[in-house]
């Protein structure tokens, strides 16, 4: 009995090693035209890129999503559904558009969303803008939904939402939310340090010097 459970340890192991995941939370925070009227309008998401490997090397990779949105005037939804993390923007060949995107889409009770935020490959300052600004559109559940490419070229959005990374308490809750999943204890560090470098590239080290 003992040599078997040895054995599978042996298997498995490897497997949990492999698959090294991430967790964190983010908030937004802005406005948002739905029901005839814009709305103030605040999300408040769990995000769980479960093998961050993959995510890596795929990038469509959709990490998943659950919270809630509250919108003025209406009773706070929970939501589920997914975020892709830097895909490369649609149609770049054709426009000459250089940059990424991540890509929000959730729903909830009688509401759906879909948004971008729109990140160029320029480095400085610029970049944390983009990464922090989310235009997208809320809409009563089933209801066409625009494209990615409408909403990036064709003005089709009709909200905005913003991490507010200028307040030291938004900055200090979304750098000590992060959580690894099926990492060993010695990969922690670091497979939080490979998330932020990947996504903030140089920047990393000026929000995140505790990480980096």
């Amino acid at each position: 009995m003992k040599r078997l459970l040895i054995l599978v340890a042996m298997l498995v192991l490897p497997v949990l090693a492999w698959a090294r995941g991430l967790s964190f939370t983010e908030e937004m925070h802005g406005y948002a035209y739905h029901g005839g009227e814009y709305r103030k309008v605040s999300v408040y998401f769990d995000i769980v890129i479960k093998d961050i490997d993959a995510w890596r090397s795929n990038q469509n990779y959709a990490a998943t999503v659950s919270g809630k949105a509250v919108l003025d005037r209406l009773p706070a939804v929970p939501v589920t559904g997914t975020l892709q993390i830097l895909a490369p923007a649609p149609g770049a060949n054709l426009t000459g558009d250089p940059g990424r995107l991540l890509t929000y889409r959730f729903a909830g009770p009688g509401l759906q969303f879909v948004g971008v935020k729109h990140v160029y490959n320029n480095a400085g300052m610029d970049m944390i803008d983009d990464m922090t600004t989310l235009h997208g559109v809320f809409q009563a559940a089933g209801q066409p939904q625009p494209t990615v490419q409408e909403l990036l070229y064709g003005s089709a959005w009709t909200s905005e939402l913003h991490f507010e990374w200028w307040k030291p308490a938004t900055m200090a809750s979304f750098s000590f939310s992060f959580k690894t999943i099926a990492t060993p204890w010695y990969e922690d560090l670091a497979v939080r340090i490979l998330f932020l470098k990947t996504v903030f590239g140089d920047l990393a080290k000026t929000f995140f010097p505790w990480a980096v």
